[in-house]
């Protein structure tokens, strides 16, 4: 049993520190860039949200994005330090985006039920599922922004409206990233680790039985 927990722990851990490495390669990527990027951090995020197909990896890879967020501010500080330092702006979106992610990826599998490949079952149930995430972490992180901005009484709107822009222009690319790449990484991932098309740890790809646990076919 401890070397269990032991085994869980090492996997969190190693969980939390591929999206910190992810986001400082987005901060470094940045630099050569005019706007800010969130490419990597995204892909990695929500492919490790959905890799084993378990409600807490998928609430703790959102609670770690926002967790290297907030770290950020102290590695990498910038103009958006003030608002990110507060654990509503910069964890808070995260932890739902997981949640949210999740809970649509689960939604699909059943509304899907009937469809005869697995693998572009996968595919498109994760492709909605990390779009409706995306969209969630967008609109909730610039919600939490405009709310931190009203409690701190800003009266500068530039600085706001200038963030607001590069969301709105990061969004094609950081949205087309992972929308195309997290499925097939996922699955492969899957099929490297022996986890079965479905990420179940408890099947393998060759004794998978004719159920539906968690919403999932076998092969």
């Amino acid at each position: 049993m401890n070397d269990n927990k032991a085994k869980v722990v090492a996997q969190y851990a190693l969980m939390f520190a591929v999206i910190t490495v992810a986001m400082s390669l987005d901060r470094l990527m940045s630099l050569a860039l005019p706007v800010s990027m969130a490419i990597f951090v995204l892909l990695v995020t929500n492919s490790l949200a959905m890799l084993d197909n378990r409600w807490i990896s998928a609430i703790l890879a959102g609670t770690f994005f926002g967790l290297a967020s907030l770290l950020k501010v102290f590695i990498f500080p910038n103009a958006t330090a003030q608002y990110n330092l507060n654990p509503l702006v910069s964890v808070l979106p995260r932890v739902i985006m997981g949640i949210t992610l999740f809970g649509i990826y689960r939604l699909m599998l059943l509304a899907t039920k009937k469809m005869r490949s697995a693998y572009g079952r996968q595919t498109l149930c994760m492709t909605v599922a990390v779009l409706v995430g995306l969209l969630t972490n967008t609109v909730l992180y610039l919600f939490a922004l405009n709310t931190y901005q009203v409690i701190l009484g800003q009266t500068d709107q530039t600085l706001i409206d200038v963030i607001k822009a590069l969301v709105i222009v990061n969004i094609l690319p950081e949205y087309l990233v992972s929308l195309i790449l997290v499925p097939h990484l996922v699955l492969g991932v899957r099929r490297g680790l022996k986890l079965g098309i479905d990420g179940n740890l408890w099947k393998s790809d060759n004794i998978l039985p004719e159920t539906d646990n968690g919403g999932n076919n076998a092969q």
